[in-house]
């Protein structure tokens, strides 16, 4: 009787736990719809200030705003434009960093895998996942100047030159019919004089828009990008394409302001730094002008492939741009794209912060290929002078306390680096004790890939890679071996890996991964396909000899200004990585308190210090948009780094050393290969000679995947993506046997 009483008992204290956790995931499943529909509305919003401003309904709401505003005594007329323009992008950040969170700790429990026969889910359910999948992963411009354009892509693009247009309509059709209305006094401007006045404008007008766009994508960690599922590699090319837009705007204006000063005989106009009664000086605008074309003309793709260096180094430029630009138009107008400055602002400070290491502990080797293995701590910084994008190769489900990188020898810095490590490996029976090639120690940021396993959802995967652009495949497989050793239900069940290389030593890159090692039932639930395509082999180097070797580099990388030494020093920086996904809460924080100490930074300068061009007593306008400077970097650098020492203690003693054991990675030059289960090399079908025949390969997924969603992973050169995004064109709208979702994975900047 009393063990009946106790199982009833302990059923119903089960059914409570229950419950409570039901009623806990209702709750934040509630919230984040909230979220996101908050979010939704912000970002509407803001656009529809936007498209508002240039009508009357947008100026009577402005006046509205500017005396609410300039009521406060605090604040001035001059933070109009931040409430209006600044803070829904802020808020937006902020919404969804929130909804990060609590997607992180609350995922959904149904499963992320597309399942066209699942008979559980509505049709309407299939059809709609079905839909918005194909939204993102459809390709439907393939060949065009921007590259291969899926749906979301034409609307975004769609949706900013919507704006820009409409935006310069409402103001171009009164502006024109007021000066066609209007009586031509003699002497003074003729009517395409003043058309041609207010068409510069009207472009300068135009320009904040663009550039508050502008800097959303390049932040590293930007929570809006996150919020859409856009990894950084894919942000990259919005940040051109709203460069390329911006630039145009702007040497538009300038050009239509310069023929204006020419036909009125005023050409030292362009070069004064006098402010006019609307709080517009030209000279800052010239040099912030000449500094974006320079940054526009090296980051053109010509130059930006062979002279790498060059595009980095004159993209640091944007410091000048920003500030001439601020002192161009005045610290109210900066309100205007403030919103996506001042998260980028922020984002750059954490990262750093985050950079304020090197690190040491570095392994390399150099494999038959010529490619160059690094193995680095896992904590990660930035290099202060070159920043070179690299893929990983390693998962983050194995155990392993260091992250694989392949470097394929291209430029100067690469080879450089496999140069240095050949000698190195040559030369190492000289002495016991290694120097270490690198001119500076290794720094490392990131990783910005895509925050979801998104290649989860489909249970069939084609990865398609050329050269090099295995490395993210690599880490793919490492993840789904892990998955499947972990009897992972929604691991995806049948790959297969298409792989065009030059040369056959470059399937040495596949040597290290032995399926059978990470998970020995493999083969029950997991089809694995490898076919590699060799289309000539013409190597120029034979590296084969150094295969087997691998340097190790602990205390000799170190600096003489280094206060660690010895043989156990192992250095990586602080374990506080502020700007990844793991950090949401920190990141609100952040910016909370930055935005808080700006404006109360803006609000003491405003109330205190006089800045008022018509008193005598007053400060130039310049000197006001300096204190604008100052407010911005004291919110951010004191005000947000002070909430970042306090939310984590351990940064002040983030120097802390590693001992040999915990960082550094054992050498191992003699291995007993035979032993080893056999390696994805081993399992590889290779072809010699033609390129694959790509139509004949998505035919027999077509009919082999047929009813199922299927997700190709494309890495590798342009011709390639464009190639696969064809094929998974046509095969979707040609026979509709199988749904090919389309994912490029490759970095180009």
């Amino acid at each position: 009787m009393m063990s009946s009483r106790l199982v009833k008992l302990l059923h119903f204290d089960d059914s409570l736990g229950r419950n409570h956790e039901d009623d806990v995931m209702k709750l934040a499943r509630g919230c984040k719809s909230c979220l996101k529909v908050a979010s939704w509305a912000v970002a509407l919003w803001w656009l529809t200030v936007w498209l508002l401003y240039p009508t009357n309904v947008g100026n009577v709401f402005k006046e509205d705003v500017s005396i609410q505003v300039g009521n406060s005594g605090f604040f001035g007329t001059s933070a109009t434009y931040y409430v209006m323009y600044t803070c829904p992008v802020i808020a937006l950040a902020i919404f969804a960093l929130l909804y990060l969170e609590l997607t992180k700790r609350f995922p959904d429990t149904k499963a992320c895998r597309e399942e066209t026969d699942d008979r559980k889910s509505s049709q309407l359910q299939r059809v709609w996942v079905t839909f918005a999948r194909c939204v993102w992963t459809q390709p439907l411009v393939v060949r065009s100047p921007l590259g291969i354009l899926t749906a979301i892509d034409l609307l975004g693009i769609g949706l900013v030159l919507f704006v820009v247009v409409c935006f310069t309509t409402n103001l171009t059709v009164p502006w024109f019919d007021s000066i066609n209305h209007g009586e031509e006094i003699p002497g003074l401007e003729k009517r395409w004089q003043a058309k041609l006045d207010k068409s510069g404008e009207l472009f300068g007008k135009v320009i904040p828009f663009a550039m508050t766009l502008l800097f959303v994508p390049i932040t590293r960690g930007s929570p809006i990008m996150r919020l859409i599922h856009v990894p950084f590699e894919h942000a990259v090319r919005y940040h051109r394409w709203l460069g390329h837009l911006t630039m145009v705007l702007i040497a538009t204006h300038g050009v239509l302001y310069s023929i204006y000063y020419y036909s009125r005989h005023e050409m030292h106009m362009v070069v004064e730094w006098r402010y006019s009664q609307e709080g517009i000086a030209n000279l800052p605008g010239v040099i912030a002008a000449m500094a974006g074309i320079l940054m526009w003309v090296t980051a053109l793709a010509p130059v930006r492939n062979r002279l790498f260096n060059l595009f980095h180094g004159t993209h640091q430029l944007y410091i000048v741009l920003f500030a001439f630009y601020a002192w161009h138009v005045g610290k109210g107008n900066m309100g205007k794209c403030m919103g996506g400055v001042f998260l980028f602002f922020i984002d750059r400070f954490l990262r750093m912060l985050q950079s304020r290491r090197r690190l040491t502990g570095v392994s390399a080797r150099v494999l038959p290929s010529g490619i160059v293995e690094l193995k680095i701590p896992i904590k990660q910084g930035i290099s202060r002078l070159e920043w070179h994008p690299f893929s990983a190769a390693s998962s983050s489900l194995n155990a392993s306390s260091t992250i694989s990188v392949y470097v394929k020898p291209l430029g100067d810095w690469t080879c450089s680096l496999q140069a240095a490590i050949v000698e190195n490996l040559a030369t190492r029976s000289l002495g016991p004790k290694l120097e270490c090639p690198f001119p500076l120690k290794l720094h490392a940021e990131g990783p910005y890939g895509q925050e979801s396993n998104y290649f989860l959802r489909y249970k069939n995967l084609m990865l398609v890679a050329g050269g090099a652009g295995i490395t993210p495949f690599l880490a793919i497989l490492n993840d789904l071996l892990k998955r499947h050793q972990l009897k992972q239900q929604e691991a995806p069940v049948c790959v297969q890996v298409i792989w065009c290389v030059r040369s056959i030593s470059e399937l040495s890159t596949l040597r290290d991964i032995r399926p059978a090692q990470i998970c020995p039932s493999f083969t029950d639930g997991l089809t694995l396909e490898l076919e590699v395509f060799v289309t000539r082999d013409d190597a120029k180097n034979d590296f084969t000899q150094f295969n087997s070797k691998k340097l190790e580099f602990g205390d000799t990388c170190t600096d003489k200004q280094d206060a660690c030494k010895g043989d156990s020093c192992v250095k990586t920086i602080s374990c506080l990585t502020p700007i990844t996904s793991s950090q949401n809460l920190l990141m609100v924080a952040i910016v909370l308190a930055s935005v808080a100490g700006f404006i109360l930074m803006s609000g003491l300068f405003n109330h205190y210090v006089n800045t008022s061009r018509t008193s005598a007593q007053g400060l130039p306008m310049a000197l006001d948009v300096f204190l604008f400077f100052l407010s911005t970097g004291v919110g951010i650098v004191v005000f947000g780094g002070g909430v970042l020492l306090l939310w984590n203690p351990a940064w002040n003693s983030s120097r802390t050393n590693l001992t040999a054991d915990d960082g550094r990675m054992d050498i191992k030059l003699n291995m007993d290969v035979e032993a080893q289960p056999a390696t994805l090399m081993d399992m590889c079908t290779i072809t010699k000679g033609p390129r694959p025949q790509f139509q004949e390969i998505f035919e027999n997924a077509a009919t082999r995947y047929r009813g199922e969603g299927t997700g190709v992973l494309v890495c590798g050169p342009n011709g390639l993506r464009e190639s696969v995004a064809l094929q998974c064109r046509a095969q979707n709208f040609k026979h509709r046997r199988a749904q090919f979702h389309f994912h490029s994975v490759s970095f180009d900047l």
